[in-house]
């Protein structure tokens, strides 16, 4: 009974030291990072952040997370060490690995659907954001590489896994990035038609500059048919109805406001129409008009 109990303690022993000794190896790899991340914010020369010293800590960041994942396969923080991995590729311009490293642990996920996170205890299932940032990387990679349908296909991926951003102007800027990222694809497809279904919707986005590139590319795009005189007037003349229908904005259900714009919805991200006379409507449309980004540089 004795030999047996010892054993218990022995094999508890070699548990809790191997559980302790991969945190440990982990916390080292975050304290590198850490240094990495100071030495940029640190230092003011923007070129010194490809500096063969960056470049030198990056590499042996990766080193680390390869060499973690080989020595802890079964530790509970080898979803972060294969996350650390891939983006440090990325970060090295090692595109083709960091893609492949992105899908083999997209691949890791899927087949460890209760995979939570070591820290903060939550099943990685329970919440989107992991699936969606995963996916507009992939997205990413694949436009470096000029792999557009693909791409496509996984910013197609991240927008059926929404997730809910708490600031509006994160929020903006985020419909504003995707979009961004569709447009490319299909302006290197010489898909037109499908960079408007894109960028009209967003055209009076609040919180986006006229030298946005959505705005940009929406303008160059229509002024392949129209001139600017004649963009502007049509443009305005949009404003002088308003739609609403049911619809979803940021993962939550609401009434969507609109006008039609070359027969697509412009998305007014205003909620504040109802029970407004016809007086404050048109008062509030006109002022939506002119804080729009697109209407700005058309008026230029």
């Amino acid at each position: 009974m004795k030999s047996i109990f010892s054993l218990l303690l022995l094999l508890c022993f070699f548990v809790a030291s191997g559980q302790k000794e991969d945190s440990v190896a982990i916390s080292k790899i975050f304290k590198i990072e850490d240094s990495l991340l100071n030495k940029i914010i640190s230092d003011t020369d923007s070129t010194s952040i490809n500096s063969k010293s960056i470049i030198h800590i990056q590499k042996e960041i990766l080193l680390k997370y390869n060499q973690f994942i080989a020595a802890y396969p079964n530790s509970e923080y080898l979803f972060t060490a294969f996350l650390g991995k891939a983006s440090k590729e990325q970060s090295l311009k090692q595109f083709n690995r960091a893609k492949i490293s992105y899908l083999e642990l997209l691949n890791y996920f899927k087949q460890n659907k209760n995979l939570k996170d070591p820290f903060v205890r939550i099943p990685y299932s329970e919440d989107n954001q992991f699936l969606y940032e995963l996916y507009k990387k992939l997205a990413y990679l694949e436009m470096i590489q000029k792999n557009y349908r693909e791409a496509i296909q996984y910013l197609n991926l991240a927008q059926n896994n929404p997730v809910r951003i708490s600031c509006g102007n994160g929020l903006f800027s985020e419909i504003a990035y995707i979009a961004y990222l569709y447009s490319e694809c299909y302006s290197n497809l010489h898909e037109y038609e499908k960079i408007y279904d894109v960028l009209i919707p967003i055209a009076a986005i609040p919180m986006v500059h006229e030298n946005s590139p959505t705005v940009t590319m929406l303008y160059e795009t229509l002024s392949k048919k129209y001139t600017k005189k004649e963009l502007k007037k049509l443009f305005k003349e949009s404003f002088k109805t308003l739609y609403s229908k049911q619809g979803v904005i940021n993962t939550i259900e609401n009434t969507i406001y609109y006008v039609k714009f070359m027969d697509r919805d412009v998305i007014l991200y205003d909620l504040n129409f109802k029970n407004l006379s016809k007086r404050d409507t048109k008062k509030r449309l006109n002022k939506i008009l002119h804080f729009s980004k697109f209407y700005t540089l058309l008026s230029k």
